[in-house]
C-alpha cells in the first residue's frame, strides 16, 4: 500500500518534470524556430550600430574651374551628460554642481563662444548621451577643444562629429544664380536645379557594440562606401560676373532703381550664360540676413516683431531676395525689341537700310493714335535713320507690310511664346495677346515691344539670334557634370543651330546699323572707343501698376560688331529721377561692361582715325631728361608742352609720370632747372579753385577748366560725332584748391534725343 503511494507520487511528478520539459521544449521551439528569425533581428538591432557615412556634395565651379560653391570640413561638438560626474549638491542651489560639470561648461562657453549656463544646464540631462554644445565649429576651436580633452582625460564626455558645410568662396557674387542649401538640398538656384546629381549617396559603417559600448568581432559588420555627388561646371565667369554685378550696383544706386536691376552677359554663339546678376544681392553665407531696401523694409514694418504678420513678411522679403529677376520676372522690353521688328522686316525683303520712311510724330491705327517719343517726328529719312533714332511710327509701318500672320510667326520662332528652356528653376513664361486677339492695334505696339511682357532673358536671347547669323541658341548655365578625377559624366552640348530663321546678311545689315546708332542715335551712351558695338536701348512703361510715372529703363548689345561674341542686357526697373530713360539709366553701364568684357577676353581695340585723335594717353616719366628731348616725346604723343624755367633738364614734371590725359587738349608743364648749379630754383606751382563744370557741355566744360590752368580727362559717353553734346553728370576735385596742371575727371552722359518711349491714345474713347 506505501509503495503504491510512493510510485503514484513518483508517476505524477515524472510526468510533471515530462510535461515542464514538453513545455520548455516546445517554448525553445517556438523561440528559436518559429520565431528565430524576428528575435534574432531583434537581438542584432540591439547589437549593431549604424553610422552614415555622409557623402560630399558636388562642388560649383565657374568655366576656368574657380569653386564657386565648396565644401568645407566643420565639426559638431557634442557632450554626454551621461558619463559626467554628478557627486553631490553644492550650497542649496536649485541645480547640481559638480567640479567637472563646471571645468566642462567654463571651458566648452570659452573655446565655442557660447553661454556657460547653457552648456552648465546641458551637462546636468544625466540620461542623455548625446547634447549638442555648436555646430558647424571651425578647426582652429576643434583643435582647442581635442587638447582640453587630452589634457583632462574627458574622451567619454566630450565629442567631436566631423560634419560637411557649405562654403561659397565669393560671397554675394552670383548669388541668385548659385542658390544655397537647406536641410534637405538645395533651396534655388543650381543648388536646387542640380540638387539631386549633387547630392550623391551615403555610405553605412555597421559594427557590433556589447553593453559596454566595446567593439565586438563579428561577422556583421560592413562598410558599404559613400558615392559623392557629381561636380558642376558652369558656363559662368567669376572675373565678366564681377564687372557685370559692378554696373549693377551703379546704376541700382546713381538711379535710384525701386524695384531692382538686374542684367545677363551671353555668349551669343553658344548660349552659354557668362554673367547673370540681380541687384541688390544677399551674402551666400549668410542668407537669411536681410540687406538693402529688403532690411529696411523689414524696419519700417509696423508687424509686432515675432508675430505670425511680422514672420509671414520676413520670409516674404528673403524670398525676394533670393530671386532671379533675369528668369522670374517679366516687363515690356520696349525699343530694343525693335531689333526683332527690323529684323523681319528685312528678312522678308519688304524694307532696306534706305527705304525712306516719313514720322509726323504720331500714327492712327485702327481709330488709336499711337505717338512717337519724338512729338515733334523725325521727318522723312532712311530706315536706317529712323531705327538708330528709335522711331516709333516707322516700326509701325513696318509691322504693318508684315502683316499679322507673318509677324506672329517670327514671334514664335524668335522663342517669345515658349519658356527658353534654360537650367536655372523658376523660369517665367511671357505675358503675350492672344493670337486670336492679335488684330492691327496689337501688331502696331507689338512692334515697338510694348502691350506684351518677356523675361530678360528671352529677349537678350532673341537679339542674340541677330548677333550670331541668324541661328536660335539655347541659352544655358551648366556645361558639364565631371566626377572627384575631373572625368566629364555628362556633357550639356552648345546647342547651337537648332534653327536658322534669319540669314547672314540680314544680322550684316542691322549691325552695322545699331553699330552707327551708337554713334549717331538713342545708344550713344553705349559707345565704346575702340570697341564698335551693335547696341539698342528701350524705355518702357508699367501698365499693370497704379503709378503711371513707373518706367522700365534698359539696352542691350552685342559686339565687337565685325565678329560679334558677346551680348549683354541690362534693365533698371523703376528709376528714379528726373530722367527715366534706357538710354541714360542703363546705356553706359552696358557699355562699360562690353568695354571691360571684351578687354579682358583679349579682343583687340580698333580705333577709327577719329577716335585716334581722341585717345588717352599714359604719361612717361621725364624727370632728370633732357628737356629737348622730354618736350619732343611729348609732342609725339601728341600733347602740348609748357616749359617753365630755362635749365636744360627736367626737375619736375606735372602731371606726373603714370597719369592719364586726352590726347587731343592734355597739356604737360615741365619744371626745369641746371644740373651741376648750386642753387635749386623755387618755382610758384600755382593753386588754382577747381571750377563747377557740372551740367555744362562737355565742350563748355573742357574750355573752362584748360582756361583755368587744369588738365581734363572725360570718362562716360562721349564720341567723336556727337562728343559736344554731351553733358557733365559730375567731375572731381570740385571745391578744392589744386596746383596748375592737376587732372580734373569729368563724367559725361548724352542727355539729348535718348529717351525713345511711346504713348498710346485711345481715339475711341
Amino acid at each position: 500500500m506505501k509503495k503504491t503511494h510512493t510510485l503514484g507520487r513518483t508517476v505524477i511528478i515524472l510526468g510533471l518534470f515530462v510535461a515542464l520539459a514538453l513545455g520548455l521544449c516546445g517554448r525553445l521551439f517556438y523561440l528559436q524556430v518559429i520565431k528565430g528569425d524576428e528575435y534574432r533581428d531583434y537581438v542584432l538591432n540591439n547589437l549593431l550600430q549604424k553610422t552614415t557615412i555622409k557623402a560630399q556634395r558636388g562642388t560649383v565651379y565657374d568655366r576656368n574651374m574657380m569653386q564657386l560653391a565648396a565644401n568645407a570640413t566643420t565639426y559638431r561638438i557634442f557632450i554626454s551628460p551621461f558619463d559626467i560626474d554628478k557627486a553631490k549638491e553644492k550650497g542649496g542651489k536649485d541645480y547640481q554642481v559638480t567640479e567637472e560639470a563646471e571645468l566642462i561648461a567654463t571651458n566648452l562657453s570659452r573655446i565655442l563662444s557660447v553661454k556657460y549656463e547653457d552648456v552648465f544646464e546641458r551637462t546636468q540631462k544625466k540620461n542623455r548621451k548625446d547634447e549638442t554644445i555648436a555646430k558647424n565649429v571651425e578647426k582652429k576651436q576643434a583643435d582647442e577643444v581635442r587638447q582640453f580633452i587630452e589634457d583632462y582625460g574627458f574622451s567619454r564626455q566630450i565629442h567631436l562629429e566631423e560634419t560637411v558645410t557649405r562654403y561659397y568662396p565669393y560671397g554675394s557674387l552670383a548669388a541668385q544664380c548659385i542658390g544655397v542649401m537647406g536641410t534637405d538640398g538645395g533651396l534655388f538656384g543650381l543648388e536646387l536645379q542640380y540638387n539631386e546629381a549633387m547630392s550623391g549617396t551615403d555610405g553605412l559603417y555597421i559594427s557590433a557594440k556589447n553593453a559596454m559600448s566595446e567593439n565586438m568581432p563579428t561577422r556583421y559588420e560592413q562598410y558599404i562606401d559613400a558615392e559623392d555627388g557629381l561636380n558642376v561646371v558652369t558656363t559662368l565667369d567669376v572675373t565678366i560676373q564681377g564687372i557685370l554685378e559692378n554696373q549693377l550696383k551703379e546704376t541700382y544706386r546713381q538711379h535710384a532703381a525701386g524695384n531692382q536691376v538686374c542684367g545677363v552677359v551671353m555668349d551669343v554663339k553658344t548660349g552659354g550664360i557668362l554673367a547673370m546678376g540681380t541687384y541688390p544681392n544677399f551674402d551666400l553665407n549668410d542668407p537669411y540676413t536681410l540687406v538693402g531696401e529688403y532690411k529696411e523694409k523689414m524696419d519700417l514694418c509696423e508687424y509686432e516683431k515675432g508675430s505670425k504678420e511680422y514672420n509671414e513678411y520676413f520670409w516674404e522679403l528673403v524670398y525676394s531676395m533670393w530671386k532671379n529677376k533675369t528668369i522670374t520676372d517679366t516687363y515690356e522690353p520696349g525699343s530694343t525689341f525693335k531689333i526683332i521688328t527690323a529684323a523681319m522686316g528685312l528678312q522678308e525683303n519688304l524694307i532696306t537700310a534706305d527705304t525712306e520712311f516719313t514720322c509726323t510724330g504720331k500714327l492712327n491705327v485702327a481709330g488709336t493714335t499711337i505717338h512717337c517719343h519724338k512729338t515733334s517726328g523725325h521727318g522723312s529719312n532712311t530706315f536706317a535713320y529712323q531705327l538708330q533714332q528709335s522711331c516709333n511710327p516707322t516700326m509701325m509701318n513696318v509691322a504693318a507690310r508684315l502683316g499679322t500672320e507673318t509677324f506672329w510667326e517670327y514671334f514664335v520662332n524668335f522663342g517669345y511664346t515658349e519658356k527658353t528652356g534654360v537650367d536655372l528653376p523658376g523660369e517665367a513664361s511671357g505675358i503675350n495677346h492672344a493670337k486670336d486677339r492679335f488684330n492691327a492695334v496689337e501688331l502696331a505696339t507689338s512692334s515697338f515691344g510694348q502691350t506684351f511682357k518677356t523675361t530678360v532673358l528671352q529677349q537678350i536671347t532673341a537679339i542674340s539670334t541677330v548677333a550670331n547669323g541668324g541661328y536660335i541658341v539655347t541659352p544655358h548655365i551648366v556645361s558639364a557634370l565631371t566626377d572627384n578625377e575631373g572625368n566629364v559624366v555628362v556633357s550639356f552640348e552648345d546647342q547651337v543651330n537648332k534653327r536658322q530663321i534669319l540669314s547672314q546678311s540680314v544680322c550684316n545689315t542691322l549691325t552695322d546699323i545699331l553699330t552707327e546708332g551708337t554713334v549717331k542715335g538713342v545708344a550713344k551712351n553705349a559707345y565704346i572707343a575702340g570697341y564698335p558695338i551693335a547696341a539698342k536701348t528701350g524705355t518702357s512703361e508699367k501698365r499693370d501698376s497704379e503709378d503711371s510715372t513707373l518706367r522700365v529703363g534698359s539696352t542691350v548689345a552685342y559686339g565687337p560688331s565685325s565678329d560679334p561674341s558677346v551680348a549683354v542686357l541690362i534693365i533698371v526697373d523703376e528709376p528714379g529721377g528726373n530722367t527715366k530713360s534706357g538710354g541714360v539709366v542703363a546705356a553706359p553701364y552696358v557699355g562699360k561692361v562690353m568695354e571691360q568684357t571684351l578687354s579682358y577676353l583679349g579682343v583687340e581695340r580698333q580705333y577709327s582715325e577719329e577716335e585716334l585723335k581722341q585717345l588717352i594717353v599714359t604719361l612717361p616719366d621725364y624727370v632728370s631728361k633732357k628737356v629737348d628731348v622730354s618736350k619732343a616725346g611729348l609732342e609725339n604723343l601728341g600733347l602740348k608742352v609748357e616749359v617753365v624755367g630755362t635749365g636744360k633738364t627736367v626737375m619736375m614734371q606735372f602731371p606726373v609720370a603714370g597719369s592719364q590725359l586726352n590726347k587731343n587738349y592734355g597739356k604737360v608743364i615741365l619744371y626745369t632747372y641746371d644740373e651741376g648749379s648750386m642753387v635749386i630754383p623755387d618755382y610758384d606751382y600755382g593753386a588754382i579753385e577747381v571750377p563747377n563744370v557740372v551740367n555744362n557741355t562737355i565742350s563748355a566744360a573742357v574750355s573752362k577748366l584748360l582756361a583755368s590752368g587744369f588738365n581734363v580727362r572725360i570718362e562716360g559717353s562721349v564720341n567723336y560725332d556727337a562728343g559736344s553734346s554731351a553733358v557733365v553728370v559730375s567731375q572731381s576735385g570740385l571745391g578744392e584748391t589744386l596746383k596748375r596742371g592737376s587732372i580734373i575727371v569729368v563724367e559725361c552722359r548724352h542727355l539729348d534725343n535718348v529717351d525713345d518711349q511711346g504713348q498710346i491714345e485711345d481715339q475711341n474713347g
